[in-house]
């Protein structure tokens, strides 16, 4: 079950971070002036693009580290 409960905070906390920092991005944006919102949703659909894919990399990558096994340790410390 630990297991289980793990996978789904990961899961959670990926989906969470990764609708915020898109918001945050995009609201960053359209305060500098780059794009507006009244003009058309190509700049807003260029930042979720991009962002997804960033996101999606860092967290495979974070996946990657996570479910790493541990290396295997010699009790008698031989090479």
């Amino acid at each position: 079950m630990t297991g289980n409960l793990q996978a789904i905070g990961f899961l959670f906390s990926w989906v969470l971070g990764w609708g915020i920092g898109g918001s945050l991005i995009d609201a960053g944006l359209i305060h500098a002036g780059l794009y507006s919102l009244e003009s058309g949703q190509l700049g807003t659909a260029i930042t979720f693009v991009l962002w997804s894919i960033v996101w999606s990399w860092g967290g495979y990558r974070l996946y990657q580290i996570m479910t790493k096994p541990a290396p295997e340790s010699d009790p008698h410390g031989g090479a």
